[in-house]
Parts: structure tokens; sequence; C-alpha cells
């Protein structure tokens, strides 16, 4: 006899309470086994799951997506994030170098020196496309000096002969030209400008990257230190 389902009887009154009991425990029991393999499978998958990053260029005229770089067959490849960073500091920079524009107002505002704790802290608020300042509060003192003495005078010439300069950011490349770091290092820009008078020149420079994180806090403390510009063609 199947002790305790077959002792249903008045002497054994607790059997079919015993039969539930033991079968509750047994299921409760698988229950927990199914749990237990459900959870490793998943610590599985989590510590099997590949994360494939990849770079995605947008233009900004036609909208179009394009794919720059991904690790697709060809092992992982890296994109230091702080890169990026100075990337996009020596692109600005160069944009506002190379920038003349017909509103005498609107160079006025990117060539003009300003005060570096009032308007490069991140206390300031520059509203979207306002470029004032943003030539000095991306410069060294040095080279914004230079800038003031050498190169305004050159462009306000072109100003007064109707010329306006505007670079193509379709076109403008940026690659390290030595050993980068996280406190900066010298990298190459290719550039077209655009000229109403002269068409479009194509420009080879390079840009010193430093870091000095107290008086340029708006870009990570990223700024341009020195800045030589070349015309190829």
């Amino acid at each position: 006899m199947d002790y305790p389902s077959d002792f249903n009887t008045p002497a054994f009154p607790a059997g079919p309470r015993i039969a539930i009991s033991r079968f509750m425990a047994i299921a409760s029991c698988a229950l927990f086994v199914v749990v237990i393999g459900l959870c490793l499978v998943l610590l599985w998958a989590a510590r099997s799951q590949r994360i494939d990053p990849f770079i995605v260029s947008v233009d900004e005229i036609t909208g179009e997506w394009t794919v720059v770089g991904h690790s697709h067959g060809a092992g992982p490849v890296e994109y230091p994030a702080l890169w990026s960073v100075q990337q996009s500091v020596i692109v600005n920079f160069a944009t506002n170098w190379f920038t003349i524009s017909e509103n005498v107002e609107i160079n006025d505002a990117m060539w003009q020196t300003c005060e570096r704790a009032t308007d490069c802290g991140t206390e300031s608020d520059l509203k979207y496309g306002d470029a004032a300042c943003a030539l000095y509060c991306t410069a060294g003192e040095e080279l914004f000096s230079r800038f003031v003495y050498d190169v305004v005078p050159a462009h306000q010439a072109r100003v007064t002969n109707g010329e306006i300069w505007a670079v193509d950011k379709t076109k403008i490349q940026v690659v390290p030209a030595g050993q980068i770091t996280d406190n900066g290092g010298t990298w190459r820009i290719f550039a077209t400008v655009q000229s109403n008078i002269s068409g479009d020149i194509a420009v080879v420079a390079f840009a010193k990257v430093a870091r000095d994180t107290d008086r340029y806090p708006q870009t990570l403390g990223y700024y341009v230190a020195d800045f030589n510009a070349y015309k190829i063609n």
C-alpha cells in the first residue's frame, strides 16, 4: 500500500493531508530547481552578449546617415571618447578661424577679445549657433593674440572687398599627426574654404591641442595652443 495516499481510513485521518503536503513539497522543490536553472541561463546570456559599437555620420545637408567605422569582422575598433572631444574643439576652432561673414557684427562677435572667467565659464549662456567668444574661448592666449594681430587685419581687408568665407563642414577631416593622449596632441586638418571671389580654397592645417580644466571648462579643459594653416591649391 502507498502511504499515506492509501491510508484514508478512520485510523489514519491525516493521510490525505499528508499526501497533499508531500505533493506541494515536491512541486516547490521542482519549481525552485527551475528558477535556479533560469537564473543560470540568464547569467550565461548576459555574459555572452557582445557590444559592437559603430560611428554614424549624418550629412547636415541631405540628412543621410553613413557608417564611418565599426568592428565587424576585424576585431574591436576603439574610438577614445576624449579624442572625439579634441576633434570637436578643433573643427569648431578651424571653422571660426576661416569664417568671414558679410555681416560685420557677426565678424566682430567672432573676433572679439572676451573675459575668460565670465564668457568662457560653464555659467555663460549663449544661444545655439552664436559664435560670440567661441574662438577666444577655445584658443590659447598667445595664439589668439597672433590671430588678432596677423589674421584679423587680412580678414578685414577681405570684408572691405566684399569677400565671404565659409568652411565646407562636409569635407573637413581631422586626423592625428602624432601621439594623442588625454592631455592633447597634434592633429592634421584638411578643409575646404568656400570663397565667393576665389572659389574653393583647399587648406591643410596643424593644430596643437593642450588641456587646462580650470581655464577652459566648457570643452573639458581642451583648447588649441597652436594653429598653422597652409593653402594647398
